[in-house]
């Protein structure tokens, strides 16, 4: 009633043609506020409703059934598994590559902590000591890619797939069994005849010869006799300057490199001279001894660019990771 009352009174006000002064400055004062009022109420109305398509994104993402126990220096550190997921996503490939490459590489991480021996329980954390953690940039098509392939990962006889990546091939993926990895029998060689357009498909690595020869000096040496490493057949023998002998896969990658009598591991060379990959020729030009690099990464299991041109071709994430690891299949947990 009391509402009422005043409507009345109102109603009852005499009215005054035309403005005065005092209302037009009434007017012109509420004409000049009225945009930040709207813009106030209706955008407080729009920060609180929450779009559901992203909102299933995140439900998916936190809400898991399966954990990621991390240590490291700082504790411990209890996280959802796919939130954990996308987190090493970001970390581990060019976060502007195609959805579907995202997903296959989602799927591989996914995989990766499924097959570690202490995290075949699934009613278990699963166990990592990730320093990195938290260090990804989360965007909304790296929650996309890891939401849409939650709980899925690839199997192999019965057993989630360990299934390494990399950035950029030679131009084909290594045969698995030529480096003695017995144990992954889904790493075949399979031809990437577009890696060559990757900016790191190749580079040259250069030392001086003093500096080449402090290094090669440090490099492990490997018990190994030349009738050990011949008796693969697919193993291809090439001499070289500098009297050193090079025994590559089929692939094209070193896994030998002899010189003055030692025999050293193609990755050890890798890792010792800091080269992007062990798919290399060497070249001398005056003092200095040069490496003739191609791909980048050790070029087991799927390359990450071949995966991102596959998709651009139309693949799905899934005939992605049937072509790079054979006889697996998609599996799914709930």
């Amino acid at each position: 009633m009391k509402k009422l009352r005043v409507f009345q009174t109102v109603k009852r006000k005499r009215i005054v043609p035309g403005f005065s002064l005092k209302s037009l400055g009434t007017v012109l004062l509420l004409l000049f506020f009225l945009p930040y009022l709207l813009a106030f109420l209706f955008g407080n109305v729009e920060e609180g409703r929450k779009d559901p398509a992203a909102e299933s994104v995140e439900d998916r993402l936190e809400e898991s059934h399966m954990y990621v126990h991390n240590t490291t220096a700082f504790g411990k550190e209890r996280i959802p598994l796919e939130t954990y997921v996308a987190d090493k996503l970001a970390r581990s490939i060019d976060i502007g590559y195609e959805p579907e490459a995202l997903k296959a590489q989602a799927v591989l991480i996914r995989s990766g902590l499924l097959a570690k021996p202490e995290n075949q329980d699934t009613g278990k954390d699963i166990e990592v000591e990730d320093e990195e953690y938290g260090s990804g940039i989360l965007t909304e098509k790296i929650r996309q890619a890891v939401a849409e392939t939650a709980g899925i990962y690839l199997c192999c006889e019965g057993k989630p797939v360990n299934g390494p990546y990399f950035a950029v091939s030679n131009g084909a993926t290594r045969d698995g069994a030529e480096l003695g990895l017995l144990e992954y029998p889904y790493l075949k060689r399979v031809l990437c005849d577009r890696d060559f357009l990757s900016p790191d498909y190749s580079e040259t690595v250069s030392f001086h010869e003093t500096e080449f020869e402090r290094i090669w000096q440090q490099c492990a040496e490997c018990r190994i006799t030349q009738e050990e490493i011949i008796q693969n057949e697919k193993v291809r023998v090439e001499k070289e300057e500098l009297d050193i002998t090079l025994y590559r896969d089929s692939a094209g990658y070193v896994l030998y490199m002899k010189r003055g009598g030692r025999f050293v591991s193609g990755e050890e060379i890798r890792a010792n001279f800091y080269l992007p990959s062990a798919s290399f020729h060497l070249e001398k030009e005056d003092s200095e001894i040069c490496f003739l690099v191609r791909g980048m990464g050790h070029g087991l299991g799927m390359s990450q660019f071949a995966a991102n041109e596959m998709a651009k071709q139309g693949d799905d994430y899934t005939a992605i990771l049937n072509y790079f690891f054979q006889d697996t299949t998609i599996s799914k947990f709930e």
